[in-house]
């Protein structure tokens, strides 16, 4: 017999053991630290239930699960909690019955908000018979920053499918040559981007976030009719309490006044080489500012000799400052809503441009990086 309920703090144990099973090596990074950041010790979390949704055997054998991440989010002027679906899988013995969705339909009737971005195709089914509906897509982006000798070889290789020919040019040492070029090109291509960067905006890297990072949002939130709220108690849990990972903070200013920022991290191993831009926020006619900040932080990974940048956004004047610092569109993610509440509260939620989505929100930036 096979039961289906929500987890408790005793369930601890059993889940961490399970968390093994289910993802080998990569969930080693799952717990304790992050389990507990993300769903222990969440200081949105509407009461002291844990939001993990488990199957368990009569032996008391964990076997599936589906967990949720509580964030506060600004609906016009209404300040409401969202819940992530995140983390839902079976141990492959056990698929076949129905327990995916039945753990998934008791986690999406425990909030009023429920929503899913980053997910696999079968949860994705499952999501849709729950009632779950598309709001704004996130389009996704990649930009070279540095590329490397070993990267021009093994690119050879595998356009040609010859994996001789790795060897080959490692031995003549055209992959050095052709690396050389392609990082002068990206240079020049830098060097007349930053002609564009406006010289009144000043950015500097800053360890904490404190007042004037509430003083901005409070000016800015109100030009965004749905977001997460960036206070300092949000970005100090997401990005300065998060575990295994170490963000960074750009603040832009002009006139000796707050007008944006940046957060963004450079992969670790067993990650692949590659910068990831988290977060970064504006008001949206600000074009000036995103371009200033993204310009600084690409700066920054060139010096570290990040390989490839990521980003990502759901709004178009971001998308724009993408595009216009050499970002390219990798691919394009639907998130899936499911909601309780009345029709008036709900309507922005499902009207179209309303949402601001990025790099970090859902789960989708952690440890390891894939």
């Amino acid at each position: 017999m096979i039961h289906v309920r929500r987890a408790t703090i005793l369930d601890k144990p059993a889940i961490f053991e399970f968390l093994k099973l289910a993802y080998g090596e990569a969930g080693l990074c799952k717990f304790p630290e992050r389990w507990e950041w993300q769903f222990e010790n969440n200081p949105f979390k509407p009461n002291d239930q844990i939001p993990v949704f488990i199957a368990v055997t009569e032996d008391g054998q964990v076997i599936g699960q589906s967990a949720a991440m509580y964030e506060p989010l600004k609906v016009g002027t209404d300040q409401l909690i969202l819940t992530w679906a995140l983390d839902a899988i079976i141990l492959p013995e056990y698929r076949g019955k129905n327990l995916g969705f039945e753990t998934l339909q008791l986690n999406c009737e425990s909030s009023d908000l429920w929503m899913g971005m980053i997910m696999a195709t079968s949860s994705r089914h499952i999501l849709t018979k729950l009632g779950c509906k598309e709001v704004d897509k996130v389009h996704s982006y990649r930009r070279v920053a540095f590329f490397d000798a070993d990267s021009v070889s093994l690119g050879f290789a595998h356009r040609s499918g010859m994996q001789k020919i790795d060897s080959l040019l490692r031995k003549i040492r055209v992959n050095e040559a052709v690396s050389r070029v392609i990082n002068a090109l990206i240079g020049i291509q830098d060097c007349l981007l930053n002609l564009t960067i406006a010289k009144s905006i000043d950015i500097e890297e800053c360890e904490n976030v404190g007042e004037e990072f509430d003083q901005f949002w409070e000016r800015i939130q109100q030009e965004y009719p749905v977001i997460i709220q960036r206070n300092s108690q949000f970005l100090k849990w997401k990005y300065l309490e998060q575990p295994h990972v170490q963000y960074r903070f750009l603040k832009a200013s002009r006139a000796n006044k707050m007008c944006g920022y940046l957060i963004f991290r450079c992969a670790k191993p067993p990650e692949s080489n590659s910068g990831i831009i988290a977060d970064i926020l504006t008001h949206p006619d600000d074009q000036a500012t995103k371009k200033a900040l993204l310009a600084n932080a690409l700066d920054r990974f060139k010096s570290e000799k990040v390989k490839y940048v990521y980003a990502a956004s759901s709004m178009t004047s971001y998308q724009q400052a993408f595009n216009a610092l050499g970002f390219r569109k990798k691919k394009v993610i639907t998130p899936l809503l499911h909601s309780k509440l009345d029709e008036q509260t709900a309507a922005p939620l499902f009207e179209h441009g309303n949402w601001f989505l990025g790099r970090s929100d859902h789960d989708w930036d952690q440890y390891p990086y894939a």
